[in-house]
């Protein structure tokens, strides 16, 4: 338990310390042009929170020339993914950081339970670690990147998020879990 607590403090701390210092962040999200009337043009039609995609399409109800016509529509653009929040909310809230704690914590719970099983030397486990971090980048936000256009400098910041917090955890962790012993027969 301790191993998960040092090592999800040491993700949650580079967490903070990628996003502020390193340049992926800031490359990653552009200024929307025209803000004040692209957002009140969004706000006189949507009304409801969420994470919307255009053009959007139900898939499993569609018929062929419904589907048709929105391959026309996606191939001749415009196209999104855009997070909606009408009400707004705070920039970074306690509620935000704790969960972002707790998260990290669990996610290095589960990376613990996997240290515990494995034997080697210090290095060994964690460079394991840190492959947890890859694994996570590649099935998330490769897809991310690959199916909504996530921008590339999202891609490369959240690879150095993933990659430097799992590193940083790994290190923790290895120091206070002890290797198991391997058996010989």
């Amino acid at each position: 338990m301790l191993a998960a607590i040092v090592g999800g403090f040491l993700m949650f701390i580079w967490g903070a310390v990628s996003h502020i210092v390193l340049p992926f962040e800031r490359d990653a999200m552009k200024p929307l042009p025209n803000e004040a009337a692209v957002v009140a043009s969004i706000g006189s039609n949507v009304d409801q929170p969420g994470m919307y995609y255009f053009p959007w399409l139900d898939y499993a109800k569609a018929t062929t020339q419904e589907q048709d016509a929105w391959k026309q529509r996606l191939a001749s653009g415009p196209s999104g993914l855009m997070i909606y929040r009408p009400n707004g909310g705070e920039a970074m809230s306690p509620r935000q950081l704790v969960t972002e704690f707790f998260s990290n914590v669990l996610a290095a719970l589960l990376g613990a339970l996997l240290l515990v099983q494995l034997g080697g030397g210090v290095a060994r486990r964690v460079l394991s670690m840190a492959a947890i971090g890859v694994a996570a980048w590649l099935s998330i936000s490769l897809s991310q990147w690959n199916w909504y256009g996530f921008s590339t400098s999202f891609l490369l910041g959240d690879l150095a998020d993933q990659f430097g917090g799992w590193l940083l955890a790994g290190i923790g962790m290895s120091l206070l879990i002890k290797p198991r012993r391997v058996r010989s027969f």
